[in-house]
């Protein structure tokens, strides 16, 4: 079958995150067009409020709440029928659908058009690294949920995983057959790698710690204060939201909106620190990468195959202050190491970690 016209379909908000892929992926089809999800009735702010006050008093959290509100057999099977009517009612109906995530499924039960999925995660893999993530009122709810997900990928044509965890995850969690999910890893809002130049002995760590305990931002403030006892000149940046943290060199500007703000951030620092208990596959490292940045991070979910230990970045084989503190010592007092990592990690980037390379290995791919 001649695959001309793909549709997208998945979460507005992840779409729009890797628009960078799909731009890639246009020039090897005729025409790509978006169909993101619609909300549903209960995501309106009444009945989403009062589901939630509910879910509350059943599961004791909001964080808890939140999560079981959004992981149930009942929104997944409304958002993949609505999905699925979505396209149905299309004037022009797709050759393939290309459905970026799990959160549901683009084909339900009347629409025949084939369809592949993207995946950097599966339940499976929550529920062992970072339960918040899998919440689910009782034993019969969670099954029902993991039904719908062996379903949605028993029913693609393919999977892509971005990491190798999580094809073994799909393979030993889900009965996917292995010839089903091939690897292609991620990339960072960028089409073009970077071209310009990259210094170091600024002595500045940047940390993105949007998710401050997921991403390890308790172990990289312990393991900074020790950096500064060794380099008292060294700083952390820590970025992705505002905190109270009131500490010598450690500066926190909270949300970074502006690309050429963060661009800035980038060439001015020389390491990126990224010690999380859960991280599927980190766009940051990625970004931090292409700018020539060392990246030292945690030997969990897809970062070590992300980062290569002591070529383009250290990986850690045990999450302590005084581990990770050791490396960065010992990173910023040998910028010749540095310079050595930087030009690994652009290189990477250049030849493995980019949207047109990912993007090629999809088309030939579906092309089988």
């Amino acid at each position: 079958m001649e695959i001309k016209t793909v549709l997208v379909t998945g979460e507005s908000l992840f779409l729009d995150r890797h628009r960078c892929l799909f731009e890639a992926l246009s020039s090897h089809f005729d025409h790509i067009h978006f169909s993101p999800r619609q909300s549903e009735w209960y995501e309106a702010k009444l009945p989403r409020t009062a589901l939630k006050s509910l879910l509350m008093l059943r599961t004791g959290s909001l964080s808890a709440a939140n999560a079981v509100f959004q992981k149930n057999k009942a929104a997944f099977v409304l958002k993949s029928q609505r999905a699925e009517r979505q396209i149905q009612h299309l004037n022009q109906q797709p050759d393939l659908i290309f459905q970026l995530f799990g959160t549901y499924s683009p084909v339900w039960k009347n629409c025949t058009i084939p369809y592949v999925m993207l995946l950097d995660y599966t339940t499976a893999l929550a529920e062992k690294n970072w339960s918040a993530w899998a919440t689910f009122l009782n034993a019969r709810s969670r099954e029902a949920w993991f039904e719908c997900e062996r379903l949605a990928y028993a029913k693609a044509k393919h999977i892509f995983s971005m990491s190798h965890v999580v094809k073994a995850s799909l393979i030993q969690d889900y009965d996917v057959p292995d010839h089903k999910v091939t690897v292609v890893g991620s990339s960072g809002d960028f089409q073009q790698p970077y071209a310009g130049d990259k210094t170091f002995g600024s002595r500045q760590i940047l940390f993105n710690g949007s998710d401050f305990e997921r991403k390890g931002g308790a172990l990289v403030l312990e393991a900074f204060r020790q950096v500064k006892q060794a380099i008292p000149e060294a700083k952390l940046v820590v970025i992705g939201k505002k905190l109270s943290i009131e500490e010598s060199g450690i500066e926190n500007p909270g949300h970074i909106a502006s690309r050429s703000e963060l661009h800035r951030l980038f060439l001015q620092s020389d390491l990126v620190v990224a010690p999380a208990d859960c991280d599927p596959f980190p766009t940051f490292l990625m970004e931090a990468m292409n700018y020539g940045i060392p990246c030292v991070v945690s030997d969990h979910d897809g970062m070590p195959e992300i980062v290569d230990h002591k070529v383009d970045g250290i990986v850690l084989n045990s999450l302590t202050a005084e581990q990770l503190a050791n490396y960065l010592i010992d990173l910023l007092n040998h910028p010749d190491v540095l310079v050595s990592m930087s030009q690994a990690a652009r290189l990477k980037v250049k030849t493995k970690l980019n949207w047109s390379t990912i993007a090629k290995t999809i088309r030939e791919t579906i092309a089988i």
